[in-house]
């Protein structure tokens, strides 16, 4: 992990999940051991289970770990930026004035999620939630939009919190799903 000061939070050094293991680590508050569902042939199943059910077991495996209730999961169906082949997700969202927000977390990690990328450069997308799909315009929250978002966010739990400073200096992205 690489020690990173961050933003507001004093002299408090935290470690910067790297690994997968170390994401597994850090978005499981500890508890990794927790985490039975992993790697391709989780996500296959969970995928599978969340577009027939609408239920993920990938984020309650989280959210138990963590000691919280269980976060809303969507399928998010994006166009890869460079591939241009269709993409899908599964992450937790939540409700602010309406409209679907997911975040970019990555685990805390460095960089942002493959999905995100897909969003900024092709908006069109799709979301499969309770068992529909909808067609969808999705953005990064920028300036004034984002620092709604993100105290909402914020009031809603403090993990919204823990992944920016986890992963600062770069900026958490906000992603708002708007149905068309």
């Amino acid at each position: 992990m690489t020690s990173k000061n961050l933003p507001g939070a004093g002299s408090t050094t935290h470690d910067r999940p790297e690994s997968t293991a170390e994401k597994e680590e850090f978005s499981s508050g500890g508890n990794r051991h927790l985490i039975l569902l992993r790697g391709k042939v989780g996500l296959a199943i969970d995928t599978f289970v969340l577009w027939l059910t609408g239920y993920s077991l990938m984020t309650k495996q989280y959210t138990h770990a963590n000691g919280l209730p269980y976060q809303p999961t969507l399928l998010l169906y994006t166009t890869g930026a460079r591939s241009g082949k269709r993409r899908r997700c599964g992450l937790p969202y939540f409700r602010v004035d309406g409209q679907y927000i997911v975040r970019g977390s990555n685990g805390g990690g460095a960089t942002d999620p493959h999905w995100c990328h897909n969003v900024r450069a092709h908006s069109d997308a799709r979301i499969r939630i309770k068992g529909r799909t909808k067609r969808i315009e999705a953005h990064v929250a920028a300036g004034e939009e984002r620092a709604r978002v993100f105290k909402a966010l914020s009031e809603m739990g403090e993990s919204t919190e823990q992944y920016q400073a986890m992963c600062a200096p770069r900026e958490l992205p906000l992603v708002v799903l708007r149905e068309v």
